[in-house]
């Protein structure tokens, strides 16, 4: 009832035009668009996802959402955020029409917009309600039908009436309900067993080295389900070319995230404080389930749905009046990401496919209609996925395969003057053909009995194949294809202004950011000077200097955000000294990264302010 009435609250405001229905007016604090981002990626899913991924790894499964977001996230925020939001753009799929011309520019927007709003938002939203059914059935004993009938019309209604605002504020509390459910779950787990010290002893105990690995904070070499290699797939996987695209397969929704909030420097915000709070949400769910196979050991076997155990756990552990409360944040955490996904996802519907493609010039009331059936269509699509799906883990692997093979290209196309619509035409499809012969051809072999199950590449080195040879392709096609005119060109860096490899660009603009290096460390530099005076010496450089010296603070933040976690994780089962060294660097470390942006951020806005009309101005001064 709550959620309906914030949803009655807001209903006026998002019924004013479409910037209110889906950018809530680009009011939105940073810390609260970053609250609703967390509640996005997290929710149920996140508790059947992780815990039962927990049962089978141990405490270093926090190295699976670790090594996928924590270097991503923070450079989205550093090199990226207040880019994206000066653009102003009403969707982030707009950006492909700025940025190149002609067919490829707008094939581009058809394909992102599609794949967005018809693939990854339906199954995101249908893994998540999946999730719901997985927590749901354990605890009380009720089918998928039953629990979606209590999810799904709430969620559906309350995002209908009230558009983005509504979804934002309404996270807000769900999250909070969230948080202290799965908060009484953590801890009276670690009660129930004797403190972290006693856990520690009874799953050696119960499991000999094999409970032993299950306290290790980082993942062995050979592990058969999170193996070394499997994180550092993750790692490159999702955090190359992150931030350029902010709509990616990978199921992320920061482009609405970033668009709505109110200043450029609140988009940087949005991104850190989404890592902070996501990891701590995803923790809380993860680290109980670690002792789960002690109560069941069958968690551990083959045959067994793992991503049972929060829900089992759930029961097991908390008396009537917390298990409502529990359940209660489930729910919350639910709604709030399908929520999310049908806002975006009707947003990016609407606009980039409905009015750009099919009615172009209808009134601002007439797509606000269309924008509501939109959402109905997503959650339709999303429910066939609830019917159809049986393990999360398998959905997250396969959507991170597929994105992966262009997410090098996200960065070219942001970096790299003569990266064009034709390299991104080849990014997008050759790696979609790439992944279909390397992932889906094996798994088609293997049906067809030509090999074995065993002598497919784990999912990882697929991963990593198909990532190098489309980035060959991609950038080959760029090489031997005409560069998009110099019209399209000038007129994006002008608008954007964007780091890299931009040289002909900006010598035909007679426009340079000079000292580029000097202001990220902080020190003065006069806005502009002309391209014949700073070039050759330092323009180009102090481009890629700025550039380095971002990803150097993204690195900082992300390993104070990862020492944090694993602090927490090793006092979680009973290792004190690793877990306060690393809560005492992660302090150290999040002093350090906060003292380096702001000088960064600082460099930014000094480059951005300056334009070429200013250079004009002081040529003639």
């Amino acid at each position: 009832m709550l959620m309906l009435g914030i949803g009655a609250y807001y209903r006026r405001f998002a019924g004013e035009n479409l910037e209110n229905y889906f950018l809530a007016g680009r009011s939105i604090p940073g810390w609260l668009n970053g609250v609703s981002y967390s509640a996005a990626l997290v929710s149920a899913d996140a508790a059947c996802g992780y815990g039962g991924l927990a049962t089978v790894t141990g405490a270093f499964v926090c190295w699976w959402y670790l090594s996928r977001f924590g270097l991503a996230l923070f450079v989205g925020a550093v090199l990226f955020a207040v880019f994206w939001r000066r653009m102003g753009l009403f969707t982030s799929l707009e950006f492909y029409e700025l940025r190149f011309g002609g067919k490829p520019a707008a094939l581009m927007r058809l394909w992102i917009a599609f794949r967005t709003s018809c693939i990854a938002m339906p199954a995101w939203t249908g893994v998540t309600l999946l999730a719901a059914c997985k927590i749901m059935e354990p605890v009380a004993g009720m089918s998928k039908t039953a629990t979606l009938l209590w999810v799904v019309p709430v969620s559906f209604l309350y995002v209908f009436m009230s558009g983005y605002k509504g979804v934002v504020v309404s996270n807000l509390l769900q999250m909070v309900i969230f948080t202290l459910g799965t908060l009484a779950v953590a801890i009276l787990t670690l009660s129930h067993f004797g403190g972290p010290s006693a856990l520690t002893a009874r799953l050696a105990a119960e499991f000999g080295p094999a409970g032993v690995e299950m306290t290790r904070l980082t993942p062995p070499m050979d592990h058969d389900v999170f193996p070394l290699a499997a994180a550092l797939a993750w790692l490159i996987g999702q955090s190359v070319g992150y931030g350029g695209d902010a709509a990616p397969m990978g199921g992320a929704v920061e482009g609405q995230r970033i668009l709505s909030t109110r200043t450029p420097r609140e988009a940087v915000t949005m991104y850190v404080v989404t890592a902070l709070t996501m990891f701590i949400f995803v923790l809380l769910v993860s680290l109980p389930c670690v002792a789960a196979p002690l109560l069941w050991p069958q968690l551990r076997s083959e045959g067994f749905d793992r991503e049972l155990a929060y829900g089992m756990l759930m029961k097991e552990m908390l008396p009537p009046g917390l298990l409502g409360l529990a359940v209660a944040g489930m729910l919350a955490g639910v709604m709030s990401t399908v929520s999310d996904n049908l806002n975006f996802g009707g947003q990016v519907m609407v606009s980039d496919l409905y009015q750009r493609w099919i009615k172009p010039n209808e009134s601002q009331a007439h797509y606000m209609l269309a924008g509501k059936a939109c959402l109905v269509f997503i959650l339709a699509m999303s429910l066939l996925v609830v019917y159809r799906v049986q393990l999360l883990f398998k959905v997250a692997v396969f959507m991170l395969q597929l994105s992966a093979a262009e997410l090098p290209a996200n960065w070219a196309q942001w970096w790299w003057w003569r990266f064009n619509g034709k390299a991104r035409l080849a990014a997008s499809f050759g790696g979609a053909a790439i992944f279909c012969v390397v992932v889906l051809g094996s798994e088609a072999l293997v049906a067809a009995g030509v090999i074995t199950e065993a002598q497919v590449l784990p999912w990882w080195w697929q991963t990593f194949i198909v990532m190098g040879l489309t980035t060959i392709l991609w950038v080959a096609v760029a090489l031997l294809t005409e560069p998009e005119s110099d019209e399209l060109l000038e007129k994006f860096y002008s608008r954007v202004q964007p780091l890299g490899s931009w040289g002909p660009v900006r010598r035909r603009l007679q426009f340079a950011p000079a000292g580029a290096s000097s202001q990220a460390a902080g020190v003065a530099a006069t806005p502009t000077t002309p391209r014949s005076a700073s070039y050759g010496a330092s323009g180009m450089n102090g481009e890629w200097k700025l550039i380095g010296y971002g990803f150097g603070v993204a690195t900082v933040g992300a390993v104070a955000s990862m020492s944090f976690i694993v602090g927490v994780s090793a006092l979680y089962v009973g290792k004190f000294t690793i877990g306060v060294w690393s809560l005492v660097a992660a302090g150290c470390l999040a002093i350090a990264f906060l003292t380096s942006l702001r000088p960064y951020l600082n460099a930014l806005d000094r480059r951005l302010s300056a334009t070429p009309s200013d250079l004009a101005a002081e040529k003639h001064q």
